[in-house]
């Protein structure tokens, strides 16, 4: 009696607030879904195996029991189908991830690579196949791609022929290391590079890093002259604008600006690059400045990064007409970001002296 008394509201408080405290704990973080999943299933178990036992008794005399039990179970369910959220809305909250239905069609995959002159393009299909066989999401795959090398159309990857899908640094397998050219791995064959790659991102994947946010930092560092960042929103945006083609046809999706005309003409024009553009940025007013004044630098080649000579670093932006740089002090916080300088004035030969005229005396003076 004593426990029936004591022992079983007791019980069925501490359930309660069991199940009570799941949702507080997963947003916090402290759970993953599938633990919270997991936790609920443990939860109702426990819930329906003492609403069995006790069901003649509660039925008769015990119904505040078996309110609480009834609720419990319902609080179980609850959590079930709100932590059963469909991949797409798990990705969107947490960051893009690796692991994913496919968000582009292995026909708009390949039509891409043939669009863009790429030199995997006849190997496309299978291309697709290798990185889907990874139970990676061969949309990201393409967009680190495009950001590492154009597709292989420009740069080392396309002037050494290192059929490298991510211009990874070293190989991952030893039987595809088919040699090193200006530090950057080379491979006999485009499906060689594509299952490097592969792998090297599911090693991030197991390893915690499951999403582009967590693994750029690591695969394109600040100190190999990247800025993460800026790759996270170029990756970003360019999976969006394939994952919401409306048909495989469709190379992208349909974007809504506010504001002037030029500011979305020219956001576009970086989006082309694959680049971010950033109305704040120095660099990116200073281009501006100059398209205004007759001197356009063109369109952006890649992001902004740092390089550094002789213990000197510089901020560096390629355009398509020139090249911006601004030095950094040795304290960051105060370099004047303002002072933007272009390579082809550096290339300029210095102005020559004025010739000195020395005054001729003329006759009969």
């Amino acid at each position: 009696m004593r426990w029936r008394t004591y022992g079983e509201p007791l019980a069925l408080t501490i359930l309660v607030l069991l199940g009570i405290s799941l949702v507080p704990l997963r947003l916090l973080g402290l759970l993953t879904s599938l633990q919270l999943q997991q936790s609920a299933i443990v939860l109702a178990w426990v819930a329906v195996s003492l609403l069995v036992l006790r069901l003649p008794a509660l039925l008769q005399r015990e119904s505040r029991r078996l309110g609480l039990l009834v609720g419990m179970v319902a609080l179980a369910g609850v959590i079930l189908v709100v932590t059963a959220l469909p991949p797409a809305a798990s990705a969107q909250s947490q960051g893009l991830t690796f692991r994913a239905t496919p968000r582009i069609s292995q026909t708009n995959f390949s039509r891409i690579l043939a669009n863009a002159g790429s030199p995997a393009a006849p190997y496309g299909n299978e291309l697709y196949d290798i990185i889907r066989g990874y139970g990676l999401d061969p949309a990201v795959a393409l967009a680190f791609f495009q950001h590492e090398s154009q597709y292989c159309t420009t740069g080392r990857c396309a002037r050494s022929g290192l059929q490298n899908w991510g211009m990874l640094r070293r190989h991952i397998k030893q039987e595809r290391n088919a040699g090193l050219v200006d530090g950057f791995a080379r491979y006999a064959t485009w499906q060689d590079g594509a299952r490097d790659w592969s792998e090297l991102m599911l090693g991030y994947v197991n390893r915690g890093m499951d999403t582009v946010e967590k693994a750029v930092p690591v695969y394109a560092p600040t100190s190999d002259g990247n800025v993460p960042t800026a790759y996270i929103n170029a990756i970003r945006r360019q999976v969006a604008s394939w994952s919401g083609s409306a048909n495989a046809g469709a190379d992208v999706a349909l974007r809504a600006y506010t504001g002037p005309l030029d500011q979305a003409l020219i956001s576009e024009t970086f989006l082309a690059s694959s680049v971010v553009y950033y109305p704040n940025w120095a660099f990116h007013q200073y281009m501006l400045a100059e398209a205004r004044a007759g001197r356009p630098l063109g369109v952006p080649m890649d992001e902004s990064r740092i390089i550094m000579l002789d213990g000197q670093r510089f901020a560096v932006q390629v355009f398509a007409l020139d090249t911006l740089y601004t030095p950094i002090a040795p304290v960051e916080s105060q370099t004047n970001w303002s002072d933007v300088r272009r390579l082809s004035d550096l290339l300029a030969p210095p102005l020559a002296p004025a010739p000195t005229v020395t005054p001729q005396v003329g006759p009969g003076r």
